[in-house]
């Protein structure tokens, strides 16, 4: 009888216990750069809303246009979100360095295994004296150039697969009285990133190829050295060579980037498009016109960035988002380990809700299959391939210090589209003095 009651204590003791460790109704808050409403913002979310559905933990994703200001106030003030995404792993690493971070072992997460699902390159990305506090989820793929099909066959035009090719393509076009770009870089707080684009594909295929991109990302070489300058004077010239770029080149600093391709899908009175060629990354299918985003990977499709100097092996050039985290609270551990599992993308790859997103998952076991659009499908096999061959290189100026990827190089960018190739030297000389 004595036994029976102590079991039965015991019993009750347990259910008790495993009642009051329940995690229902426990809050996550995520912050990042992309937009609540915008295509990423509600991909994130719907993924996030599956996960409450499983769990009872309460998730909500909130983007903000500021958020790379926004999160250092709020770090410097004490008032963090629990889990941030950010575009830039140097942030990420710089918000570590300073002591805001977890690192994500307290979260139980398995580093090896971590490594083994997502690369070593890009879970490194994310480390500091050896240890990792930051990780991506999502990336999407910038060394592309967007095209229509038909628009080249009906004139003859054919695909570049050099940077002479697409040169000689765009004189051509300028020569039958249209334009051949479209380039488009205004992003509120972040007004420059589409042109440190180009010049990171082109650094890319240019010098040493990816060694040179790694010593230029961790200044083993300085801003202002010749090989970035040819980087620049290459990227120069297509911000300036007169009708190159539709409206304009003032164009460039006034267009908001995810209206930039429009004038591909409208046609004039001689039923010529805007624009023939936009180098943009696969995200930016989500900002196309609801009418065009039906056409991605048939009537709009992609070719890869040229190669600049033949010798140099192809590398890929993509971004995303790197979380960090600011607790080891269980709630926000079971958050992250649901973000780094492959589960965490179908609602995205699915298009659950419609949000539209092309954000590809990181993870190189995700089945790509489940995109719901065939030309991400075909984009996540390219990034896959290139993380596995290690020639995937992160966007450069989310790499460097913050002060100068997200910063000088952002600014001195936006500035040498406005003043034309004799402030190359300038620019560049500006971005070296501001390296910390």
């Amino acid at each position: 009888m004595k036994k029976s009651l102590i079991g039965l204590l015991l019993v009750v003791a347990l259910i008790a216990a495993a009642c009051g460790s329940s995690l229902e109704g426990e809050e996550v808050l995520i912050f990042g750069a992309p937009a609540t409403d915008g295509p990423d913002g509600k991909a994130i979310q719907a993924a996030m809303d599956e996960f409450s559905a499983e769990t009872g933990i309460i998730v909500t994703y909130v983007g903000s246009e500021n958020f790379e200001q926004e999160i250092q106030v709020q770090m410097e003030s004490g008032d963090t979100p629990d889990i941030a995404l950010w575009p830039q792993p140097g942030a990420v690493v710089d918000a570590a360095s300073r002591g805001y971070l977890t690192p994500i072992a307290d979260l139980g997460i398995d580093i090896d295994e971590y490594k083994s699902n997502y690369s070593a390159y890009l879970v490194g990305l994310g480390e500091v004296d050896g240890v990792v506090y930051g990780g991506a989820n999502a990336v999407n793929l910038k060394s592309i150039v967007w095209y229509q099909p038909a628009e080249f066959e009906k004139r003859g035009y054919a695909i570049p697969d050099t940077w002479d090719e697409m040169i000689a393509l765009a004189d051509q076009i300028v020569g039958e009285g249209m334009n051949p770009f479209c380039f488009g870089m205004y992003s509120n707080g972040a007004t420059g990133w589409l042109a440190t684009d180009w010049m990171e594909d082109i650094m890319l295929r240019t010098g040493g190829g990816t060694a040179t991109y790694d010593q230029w990302v961790n200044h083993e070489i300085p801003f202002n050295d010749p090989v970035v300058k040819n980087a620049a004077t290459l990227l120069s010239q297509i911000m300036h060579t007169p009708d190159y770029v539709v409206g304009g080149t003032d164009a460039i600093v006034s267009t908001f980037f995810g209206n930039a391709q429009d004038p591909m899908f409208e046609r004039d009175g001689n039923g010529n498009p805007g624009c023939f060629m936009h180098r943009q990354a696969s995200f930016i299918v989500g900002f196309w016109p609801e009418a065009a985003q039906a056409g991605a990977g048939s009537e709009t499709t992609v070719f890869p960035f040229p190669s600049i100097d033949a010798s140099l092996p192809k590398a890929a050039l993509g971004a995303g988002d790197m979380f960090g985290v600011f607790n080891d609270r269980e709630a926000t551990a079971e958050v992250v380990k649901y973000m780094l599992s492959p589960d965490s993308f179908t609602a995205i790859a699915t298009n659950k809700g419609g949000h539209g997103s092309t954000r590809i998952s990181a993870h190189t076991g995700f089945d790509v299959s489940l995109y719901e659009k065939e030309i991400t499908q075909v984009l996540a096999g390219v990034l896959s391939d290139a993380l596995s061959a290690n020639a995937f290189r992160f966007d450069a100026s989310d790499l460097m210090p913050p002060e100068v990827g997200a910063g000088s190089f952002w600014a001195e960018m936006t500035n040498l589209a406005v003043e034309g190739p004799g402030y190359i030297d300038t620019a560049l000389n500006n971005v070296e003095t501001s390296w910390p």
